[in-house]
């Protein structure tokens, strides 16, 4: 007797696989963007979960759309990736009173959230997806059998709640940084390293500090965070400035 119904373990499986390929597209993007390798999406691990909810809706919504006329099926299909961007950019703007991305200065945008350019290429992707990734990929997962999918299975969500206690944690820590240098700044104060420094305030080892170094993660991930971080720039001693501007 199946632990779990059939198509809840497949489609957490091809969940899974569509996170670990949106990962690979957007680090790809975003690395060569930026002229360096950067480690894309809210995990720390080689997994965007939006794009793997963003396979999922497509599916879902592609399949319960069938007997709709073609049109409207077609257009309903493939702006779902567009509903997910802007849900998601709402509920996590909610959840961590951050902006973790900001369409503001592209044309036709939505409230920062989505804009026209990306909405097309999420339905490109959307196109892509439903006529050859997803039959290649749920085709391999049936042919995992039982026991490896439930072995799979088991891994990925035990790892998903990890990574993602940990990233929620960093994101959290980060908010919780800024507010404490925004209020150094207001007194007029500096921040001042608690080990590996001499009585100049020059760093010894020159390396950043832990409270920063935990920061990097979401200020790869997230441009519009690294916008904000700048601003704080003020606060922190020119040799700390200077490994920021590096990395």
């Amino acid at each position: 007797m199946d632990m779990l119904p059939g198509k809840v373990l497949e489609y957490f499986l091809y969940f899974s696989v569509m996170s670990f390929v949106g990962w690979i597209i957007e680090t790809i993007y975003r690395s060569y963007k930026e002229k360096k390798f950067v480690n894309a999406g809210f995990l720390s691990g080689p997994f965007l979960l939006i794009y793997g909810f963003g396979a999922l809706i497509i599916n879902v919504i592609n399949i319960a759309t069938q007997k709709f006329p073609l049109i409207l099926s077609s257009a309903v299909t493939l702006l779902s990736p567009t509903f997910l961007e802007y849900f998601a950019s709402w509920i996590l703007e909610k959840i961590f009173k951050l902006k973790l991305w900001d369409y503001s200065k592209r044309r036709f945008n939505l409230n920062g959230r989505i804009c026209l350019k990306f909405s097309i290429i999420w339905a490109l992707f959307a196109t892509i997806d439903i006529l050859i990734i997803q039959p290649f990929v749920l085709k391999r997962i049936m042919i995992l059998g039982p026991y490896y999918s439930y072995f799979i299975a088991g891994v990925l969500f035990a790892y998903f709640m990890l990574d993602l206690e940990h990233s929620i944690r960093s994101i959290l820590n980060f908010k919780e940084f800024q507010a404490d240098i925004s209020k150094l700044i207001e007194k007029g104060k500096k921040f001042i390293p608690a080990f590996d420094t001499d009585l100049d305030g020059e760093n010894l080892n020159k390396k950043l500090p832990n409270e920063i170094r935990g920061l990097l993660k979401p200020l790869s991930a997230f441009p519009n965070l690294r916008m904000s971080f700048k601003e704080k720039y003020s606060a922190f001693p020119a040799w700390i400035n200077k490994i920021l501007e590096k990395i």
